[in-house]
């Protein structure tokens, strides 16, 4: 197959497509035919060796965790899915990702993609999808709880506000000044992020976007949770008590199964901002670090 492998640590230039073998799964995994590929800021995060702690590569190795596709392969002992099946992929950390024209898959990251659903939309959906939802089902909201999403108008963002909407939670976009208009359109309440309150307002927010992590926990009041994906800088808490919970995504094939169902009714909608072809990952990423205002994505095969 044609992949785009990672020959080591570094920058883009490392990037490079190139053929390599294709991938058997193994026990419990399908063999997905990537239509599209998603990026993510984690792709670049992995690229410079930042991760490399936690999850070290053997290079060459192949970026990606966001696919969909066809599968057309699979693995013993796997019963729920069958050769055919479209379907989007949250691919593991290990270096045999989504920057290619397979990948073997665990079957709990995976989840059917409805005919109605673009494999360009699927490939938005996979990490974002698990980090939204995992992070409001890590706060314990409630049907009726006003909860602030910081960042509501990235991927991550508003996965949250659209599970918040399908709880009966109500919530707020927290976003800058010029886009007030647009989180309101989307949440159907919207504030200033930047802007410190007189006094906390939320018992519950979602960090959603690193830039304004340390805004979010002030809009918290003491006792309040914050659930985040982000780095929060030290001190954002003032010394009050708020309890800045972070974590990471997780595979999660119910969570996951929801999302795209969301997807599929027309609930949850993530803004595609650039497209590029498989061999143009390079650039790819360059356009990934730019901060787009929506998903970038790999067009791997039409």
């Amino acid at each position: 197959m044609k992949a785009v492998r990672l020959q080591a640590y570094g920058d883009v230039d490392q990037l490079r497509y190139e053929d390599a073998p294709d991938p058997v799964p193994g026990a419990g995994e399908a063999l997905v035919k990537i239509a599209v590929s998603g990026l993510n800021p984690v792709d670049v995060i992995v690229r410079k060796g930042l991760f490399a702690q936690v999850a070290p590569l053997q290079f060459p190795a192949i970026l990606g965790v966001d696919a969909a596709g066809t599968i057309v392969a699979a693995g013993t002992g796997v019963t729920e899915f069958a050769v055919g099946d479209r379907v989007v992929a949250h691919l593991p950390l290990n270096g045999k990702g989504g920057y290619a024209e397979m990948a073997a898959s665990p079957v709990a990251g995976i989840a059917k993609l409805p005919s109605n659903v673009t494999f360009e939309a699927g490939a938005t959906l996979p990490l974002v999808a698990l980090t939204g939802r995992q992070a409001v089902d890590l706060l314990g909201v409630k049907r009726g709880d006003r909860v602030l999403v910081s960042g509501a108008l990235g991927a991550v963002g508003r996965v949250a506000v659209q599970y918040l909407q399908e709880l009966g939670a109500m919530p707020v976009a927290g976003v800058r000044a010029a886009r007030l208009a647009e989180g309101r359109a989307l949440a159907g309440e919207a504030l200033d992020i930047d802007l410190a309150p007189s006094s906390p307002d939320f018992d519950y927010a979602v960090a959603a976007a690193a830039p304004v992590a340390a805004n979010t926990v002030k809009h918290v009041r003491d006792g309040g949770k914050v659930a985040s994906a982000v780095q929060i800088p030290e001190g954002a808490d003032d010394g009050r008590p708020v309890a800045v919970q972070r974590f990471m995504a997780h595979d999660d094939p119910v969570v996951l199964r929801r999302a795209v169902d969301a997807a599929a009714r027309g609930a949850l909608t993530i803004p595609i901002s650039a497209t590029f072809g498989l061999s143009e990952a390079a650039e790819a990423q360059r356009a990934l670090a730019q901060g787009p205002s929506g998903k970038v994505l790999l067009i791997v095969q039409a």
